[in-house]
């Protein structure tokens, strides 16, 4: 059965109310099963370089009492759980958990014919301290010191309330003295994906990633150890993983939020071997050093996760899922 749960906190930790003085959330399926209230929404969670723009999310069904307080929701805190609960027979009630934490940058409510709809634009930038220390990360190396260091110890000083997760390349050394005052991560991480590609110079090196996930900053480039990999069961794909760039992989599962970008996962080794292969890389787009090879399986590390929902919707295979994309560790894989 699928399962979501929805919370809204305003700066005090509260949770807003409408106009009669009902409390805006939590909604949580489990209190209505078989007549929970239908959402919609698309989360997209990869590199601060690369996601300008936040999550839609549009909860249905709700009173006028609701929608009216909608610009009072602004800067409020959404924290979405969502996943599967018991009842399905491959359901896996452990995997479900927090799928995105944002703040709410746009808050509106349309009413279309009988349909009423509370609607939120996430913001997956940590906002600036109000009253506080801006956000700005300051960055002091010296030549010849390891990037994973002095990035570990800035990241640390601007974003003290977050935990702060560093898996990168111990071949990333300054080649000189580089300080920098970088106000936005966004800048930060643009120019380490540029840079680390440079100093490393290899073509299956995708760079180094930033992403904010779950109150966590984690920093990875595709040197991710595979000591503590997650392994994919067969019966957690959803159609075939795919080939959709050069040392990249796709594939999809039933909703999930025990995957997150930087984690390594192990793929099952038997999804392209016999005539029951899962895996179509035989294909005139692929290159012929993939297509000529069979080891298909192996360990990745996770670069974007994209949950998709749509609550009520009766389609199995796209309406409740997890999309991924995930770079191929150099050994054993490419």
């Amino acid at each position: 059965m699928r399962y979501y749960r929805i919370e809204i906190t305003d700066a005090s930790g509260s949770t807003p109310l409408a106009d009669d003085g009902t409390p805006i959330g939590p909604f949580d399926s489990v209190d209505s099963p078989g007549s929970a209230l239908h959402i919609d929404f698309d989360a997209l969670i990869m590199g601060v370089d690369v996601v300008s723009s936040g999550t839609v999310l549009s909860i249905h069904g709700l009173p006028i009492t609701m929608l009216r307080q909608s610009t009072y929701l602004n800067g409020c805190r959404l924290d979405m759980y969502g996943g599967f609960d018991d009842g399905l027979p491959l359901a896996n009630k452990k995997q479900q958990g927090l799928l995105y934490s944002g703040n709410i940058y746009s808050a509106y409510g349309n009413w279309q014919g009988t349909d009423q709809s509370l609607n939120f634009v996430l913001n997956p930038e940590i906002p600036p301290q109000k009253g506080g220390p801006n956000r700005a990360v300051t960055i002091e190396g010296k030549k010849g010191q390891k990037l994973s260091s002095i990035l570990l110890i800035a990241l640390v000083n601007a974003y003290p309330d977050y935990e702060i997760l560093m898996n990168i390349s111990d071949d990333l050394v300054l080649p000189e003295d580089n300080p920098g005052i970088y106000p936005r991560l966004s800048q930060l991480a643009t120019l380490l994906r540029s840079w680390s590609k440079n100093v490393i110079g290899r073509s299956d090196y995708f760079g180094i990633h930033i992403v904010i996930q779950q109150k966590t900053i984690r920093v990875f480039d595709g040197s991710g150890s595979n000591d503590q990999s997650i392994q994919i069961m067969p019966q957690e794909l959803l159609g075939q993983p795919t080939w959709i760039e050069f040392g990249v992989v796709a594939f999809k599962c039933p909703m999930r939020s025990d995957i997150h970008c930087g984690d390594v996962i192990t793929l099952p080794e038997n999804i392209i071997s016999g005539p029951a292969s899962l895996l179509a890389v035989n294909t005139t787009a692929s290159s012929a050093g993939i297509r000529d090879k069979v080891n298909f399986f192996g360990d990745f590390q996770i670069r974007s996760v994209r949950h998709t929902g749509s609550f009520l919707n009766p389609d199995g295979t796209n309406a409740w899922v997890t999309n991924f994309q995930a770079i191929a560790l150099r050994e054993g894989v490419l």
